[in-house]
C-alpha cells in the first residue's frame, strides 16, 4: 500500500485526522505534504512527516516553534502527533501552508523594487532580532526557507529542522550543525578547520551566523548570484569564504542602491564584530538609504527585462575575476591555556638586562674570575727561588692572549745561585673571553625571551602508510610516478607566502608534468608542525577536463628537496606562514 512509505504518500492518504493532497517536499529528515482537515476539506495547510528513525530532531523542532520562536513572521504549528500509530509512530506537525515564492525566486520571477526587497530584508531582521532575544537560532537560513507570501509580499520563515534553543541538549554528531557551505560564516568554517582532529568539540553557534546567511540571501537577491558560488570544489569555496572579498553587490548589478549594497556587505564581513551586532542594528542599516536624499533609487526594478519578451529578466552576468584581492582581516589569536615560564627562563633574563645595564668594570671582573677558573694553570705573578720577582703587566683582555708568549716569561737566576734558563713550554692562544662570555649571556638572554615567547609545541608528524593500488595506477597512467614538479597554493593573486590552515586544503600544478595540466588541483589535509607544513594530496583534478584520479603526492620544499614545507615567522599552533610556491612529489608510500 501506498501509506507504507511515509516519504511517497499518494494524494487521499489520511495522517490522523489530516488528508494528503499533494507533495509540497521531500528531504532526508522529513516530507512536508499539503494536506486538509477531514472535517473541512478545501483549508490547505502543511504537514511534515519525520522520516528519521530518530524522531528526536522532529520533536525538537516541533517544541521550538511552539514555545519559543512564535512570531507573526514564522510559519504556525496547529497540531502535532504520530502516524501510523499514535504512540509509537513517525512525528508530524501541521503547520501554515504558505502560499509564496522562496526569496531568489520572488526575485527572479516578480522583479521587486529594491525598495520591497530593503523591507523584506529588514523584516527578516527584525524578526531574527526577536528570536535571537529569546535564545532561538535558526542555524539553516537559506533563500528556499525565506517564503514570501503572495499577498502583502510579507516573509514567512520556515524549517527550524536544524534550529536551536538556549539549554537544549546537543543532537548533532558533527563540529558543525547541518547546514549549507556556501551559508555559513567565516568563523564557523574556521573553527571547523581548526579543530577536525577534535570531533567531538561542537562549535557555538550565534546569532552573527544567523545574520550573515541573511546577507547572503539578500546578495543573492539583488545580483542573481551568490557571494561564493556554490558549485566551487568544496575546499576552494572554503578559502574564498574566509580569505576573500566578494564583489559589491554594484559591481555585478550597478543598478543596486549604493546604501543598500553597503548594508548587504556590512553582514558579509569576516569578522562577527565587524557585522551588526543584533537584528535590530541590521534593520537600521537596511532601512538607512530609504530614509536618505537617495531613496528615488530604491523605485527601480532589480533587474533589466529582456526586450519582447515580457515578465523575463536579464541576470546581470557574474565577473571572470571576482576575488583578486584578499581580505585584510585581522587575526584573532586562539586561546590557549598561559604557559608557566621555566625558572631557568628567568635567570636568563636577568642575566640579560643586568649586563646589559653594567658597566665595562663588571664586565671585566667577570673576565678575571672567569679566567682563574679557565686557565689555573696560568699565574698572575713569577717568583724566582730567591725571592727576585718578575712584575708582569696584566693582560688586557680585549686585546692580547691571557697567557704570554714563552719569550716574556722567561726567568734569571742570580749568580751565586746558577740555574738553567727555564722556558715555559708554549701555550695556544685561548679564545676572547669577553666575547664568549658576551655571547653565552646573549644566548642565556634570548634562551629566557625563548621561553616568555611560548614556543609552539612539535607535534607527531602523521603516520607512514602505502599508496593505494588505484592511485599507483592512476599516477602510472598520468606518467608521474615517482616525479616531483613546482606548485602554488594561490595560483590567482600569487603573493610570494601565504597563511595557511591545518585541515583539508589544496594546492595547484605549476607546469606540466607527464599527463597532468597546468593548473591542476591536488586537494587533501594539510598538517601543521612547529617546523614544517605537510601535505598529503589524495585527488587530482586535471584542471581543462574536471576529470579527478586518486593519486598519492606529497608537499616537498624546492631549496632543500625535503619533505614538508618551511614555515616563516607569524602562524600559531594550526596556521602557518609558508612560500606560496613549493613542489609536490609523487610517492609510492607516505612516509613518516
Amino acid at each position: 500500500m501506498a501509506q507504507v512509505f511515509p516519504a511517497a504518500l499518494q494524494p487521499g492518504a489520511v495522517v490522523g485526522c489530516w488528508r494528503v493532497v499533494g507533495t509540497l517536499g521531500v528531504g532526508g529528515y522529513g516530507a512536508v505534504y499539503r494536506v486538509e482537515p477531514l472535517d473541512a476539506p478545501g483549508r490547505s495547510f502543511a504537514l511534515k512527516l519525520s522520516l528519521h528513525p530518530d524522531p528526536a530532531r522532529a520533536l525538537r523542532e516541533m517544541a521550538l516553534l511552539l514555545d519559543r520562536a512564535w512570531h507573526p513572521n514564522v510559519v504556525r504549528v496547529h497540531a502535532t502527533g504520530r502516524w501510523p500509530d499514535p504512540v509509537e509512530g513517525l512525528p508530524y506537525f501541521v503547520m501554515d501552508c504558505v502560499e509564496g515564492m522562496a526569496l531568489h525566486v520572488w526575485a527572479e520571477t516578480v522583479n521587486p523594487t529594491f525598495r520591497q526587497v530593503a523591507m523584506v530584508g529588514g523584516s527578516v531582521a527584525m524578526t531574527l532580532g526577536v528570536l535571537h532575544a529569546r535564545g532561538v537560532l535558526h542555524r539553516d537560513l537559506k533563500p528556499e526557507h525565506l517564503l514570501i507570501r503572495t499577498r502583502g509580499q510579507v516573509p514567512v520563515l520556515i524549517d527550524f529542522g536544524a534550529g536551536d534553543q538556549a539549554g537544549a541538549l546537543t543532537l548533532t554528531t558533527t563540529t558543525l550543525p547541518p547546514g549549507t557551505l556556501h551559508l555559513r560564516s567565516p568563523e564557523a568554517i574556521r573553527f571547523q578547520q581548526r579543530h577536525w582532529r577534535q570531533p567531538e568539540l561542537r562549535y557555538p553557534y550565534s546569532a552573527a551566523d544567523d545574520l550573515y546567511a541573511l546577507g547572503v540571501c539578500l546578495y543573492r537577491a539583488v545580483t542573481g548570484h551568490y557571494p561564493f558560488p556554490p558549485g566551487q570544489e568544496p575546499e576552494l569555496l572554503a578559502v574564498a569564504i574566509t580569505e576573500r572579498l566578494p564583489p559589491s553587490p554594484r559591481d555585478i548589478n550597478p543598478q543596486v542602491p549604493e546604501p543598500l549594497s553597503r548594508a548587504i556587505l556590512g553582514l558579509l564581513e569576516k569578522e562577527p564584530e565587524q557585522r551588526p551586532r543584533t537584528g535590530e542594528a541590521a534593520h537600521s542599516e537596511l532601512m538607512r538609504g530609504l530614509l536618505s536624499g537617495g531613496a528615488a533609487a530604491f523605485e527601480a526594478h532589480l533587474f533589466d527585462e529582456i526586450p519582447g519578451k515580457p515578465n523575463q529578466i536579464r541576470r546581470p552576468a557574474w565577473p571572470a575575476h571576482p576575488y583578486l584581492t584578499p581580505v585584510a582581516r585581522r587575526v584573532v589569536p586562539v586561546a590557549a591555556p598561559p604557559r608557566r615560564f621555566p625558572a631557568w627562563g628567568w635567570v636568563g633574563m636577568v642575566m640579560c638586562l643586568g649586563l646589559l645595564l653594567a658597566g665595562p668594570g663588571t664586565w671585566e671582573v667577570l673576565i678575571r674570575g672567569w679566567t682563574r677558573h679557565t686557565t689555573s694553570g696560568v699565574p698572575e705573578s713569577l717568583s724566582a727561588p730567591v725571592g727576585h720577582k718578575l712584575a708582569s703587566e696584566p693582560d688586557r683582555p680585549h686585546s692580547v692572549p691571557v697567557a704570554a708568549p714563552a719569550t716574556a716569561a722567561s726567568v734569571v737566576a742570580p749568580k751565586e745561585e746558577p740555574a738553567p734558563v727555564t722556558t715555559k713550554p708554549p701555550v695556544p692562544p685561548s679564545p676572547k673571553i669577553g666575547r664568549t662570555l658576551k655571547a653565552a649571556t646573549i644566548a642565556s638572554c634570548v634562551a629566557g625571551m625563548a621561553c616568555a615567547s611560548a614556543p609552539l609545541v612539535d607535534r607527531p608528524t602523521p603516520p607512514a602508510e602505502d599508496c593505494p593500488e588505484e592511485a599507483r595506477a592512476a599516477m602510472q597512467k598520468l606518467k608521474v610516478s615517482e616525479r616531483q614538479w613546482a606548485a602554488k597554493f594561490d595560483p590567482i593573486v600569487d603573493p610570494d607566502f601565504v597563511t595557511v590552515r591545518e585541515g583539508r586544503a589544496a594546492v595547484y600544478t605549476h607546469g606540466t608534468e607527464g599527463r597532468v595540466q597546468w593548473g591542476s588541483m591536488l586537494t587533501g589535509t594539510l598538517y601543521v608542525g612547529s617546523k614544517r607544513v605537510y601535505g598529503r594530496f589524495t585527488q587530482l583534478r586535471q584542471k581543462k577536463t574536471g576529470e579527478t584520479f586518486p593519486v598519492c603526492i606529497e608537499l616537498w620544499f624546492l631549496d632543500d628537496s625535503t619533505r614538508g614545507v618551511p614555515r616563516s615567522e607569524g602562524g600559531d599552533e594550526t596556521t602557518a606562514v609558508v612560500p606560496n610556491m613549493m613542489s609536490v612529489r609523487s610517492v609510492w608510500r607516505y612516509d613518516e
